[in-house]
């Protein structure tokens, strides 16, 4: 039998789970979704997406794990036939496996006291609603890992001015049909418990809530709010204890892992960099990029003579994300930016990562956003989007050797205590 804390799995409720795609399919998402409802006293029904692979080495560490017993898990249609992107454009295959899902979901449910989505994919907070309306009693869970009101990358005019035609009509559609604003607003006005990764996610949600929709008070949609802060497995300890590692050279290896796209912008770095190379002629430095990048970036690049600064290479598996991390004198953490008169909401799940290999790490965000209040309390250098503030932060970590790194790793366990309290109202 298993225990959890003073609570036994025989006198657990049940709650019933739409996440779209699940474990074992490694995705940012998915092990957000896992990592909340872990360590929560309730057995899950699962009905999800089947994603496009499933991770091997993920595979093996659920099936290690005591608390995966609690999940079953039942895939009623493929990740992939749902989608609806650029290199999958037939939209109403799309729209007609998207409406199934949320049917198939709606007739599986079987009357389990706790029903919980997550967005993205936006879909499933359509599930919550309709499960809501006919069962007004079940306590709805809606948790998002981003926003969708008035998300900024909706509004990212130089990106979509970049688009070819085709592009353009995509993102319409995308925007249209999957990342819905009054999907967002149905889950502020019917759930009864709103999960966000970090305050000014939170607050940036209410203040678009209350300027496009505005039914309910700010006090009333806070009543509803909790946080649960990205975390780690202890027993996974999968990054832990570190490896060590040999320099092969003299040159100082600054690494990014992940997507350079949108309003994750780096043309500021890029000039930086520039600047630097320029000051310090016989310090030999080297930024390694692994995932996708723009095009306009890499003729920056050209343009300003650093073809052999900057190293583009594609996406990687993550283990050997993990490997690259520990090998690189320091990391970089790109952030979205935005104008700093208005709240930045988005976590770089990376921000864990580089916190629990202990990874000296320059960040490149604005004032206003989350990363930039983590770095700030962890005393690590972060800048500002402008080229002078990068350069010096480049000094800081490169000439001076200053130690950069960030305080943020919550374990599992102790992430998800204020969802606990918040749920126990509900019992």
């Amino acid at each position: 039998m298993l225990e959890f804390g003073n609570e036994r799995c025989l006198s657990m409720k049940n709650c019933f789970v739409v996440p779209g795609p699940f474990l074992p399919y490694n995705d940012t998402i998915t092990q957000l979704i896992y990592k909340q409802l872990r360590c929560l006293p309730y057995q899950y029904q699962v009905v999800s997406l089947k994603g496009p692979s499933s991770d091997e080495g993920l595979k093996k560490m659920l099936e290690e794990d005591p608390m995966y017993q609690k999940f079953s898990i039942q895939e009623v249609d493929d990740y992939n036939n749902v989608l609806f992107s650029i290199q999958n454009v037939n939209l109403f295959k799309g729209l007609r496996h998207m409406d199934r899902y949320v049917k198939k979901a709606i007739a599986l449910y079987d009357g389990q006291p706790l029903v919980y989505t997550n967005s993205f994919p936006c879909y499933t907070i359509r599930v919550g609603k309709a499960l809501k309306e006919k069962n007004p009693n079940i306590t709805w869970i809606a948790s998002f890992s981003d926003p969708i009101n008035h998300s900024p990358y909706k509004f990212d005019q130089k990106t979509y001015d970049s688009y070819m035609l085709v592009e353009k009509v995509c993102f319409n559609l995308y925007c249209k049909y999957y990342v819905v604003d009054e999907d967002e607003r149905d889950a502020f006005e019917h759930a009864d418990v709103l999960v966000f990764i970090c305050p000014e996610q939170r607050d940036f949600m209410i203040e678009q809530y209350r300027k496009y929709f505005g039914k309910l008070t700010e006090e009333e949609i806070r009543k509803k709010c909790v946080i649960v802060p990205l975390n780690y497995i202890e027993e996974w300890n999968t990054l832990l204890p570190l490896k060590e590692t040999k320099k092969e050279d003299d040159v100082f290896v600054l690494s990014h892992f992940g997507r350079v796209y949108g309003l994750r912008l780096i043309e500021e770095f890029i000039e930086a960099v520039s600047l630097f190379v320029k000051k310090y002629p016989d310090v030999k430095l080297r930024i390694e990029q692994y995932g996708e990048f723009r095009k306009s970036d890499l003729k920056l690049i050209h343009a300003l003579g650093l073809d052999d600064v900057f190293k583009v290479h594609k996406k990687i598996p993550y283990d050997a994300c993990i490997s690259k991390m520990q090998q690189s004198d320091a990391v970089l953490l790109f952030d979205t930016i935005v104008d700093e008169s208005t709240i930045q909401p988005y976590l770089p799940s990376k921000i864990l990562e580089y916190s629990l290999l202990a990874k000296n790490t320059l960040g490149i965000t604005v004032k206003t956003s989350p990363s930039y209040r983590i770095m700030k309390e962890s005393n690590a250098i972060v800048c500002r989007y402008d080229r002078g503030d990068i350069l010096a932060g480049l000094e800081e970590l490169v000439i001076h050797n200053r130690v950069s790194i960030i305080d943020y790793a919550t374990k599992n366990k102790d992430s998800v205590k204020d969802l606990t309290e918040m749920l126990r109202k509900f019992d």
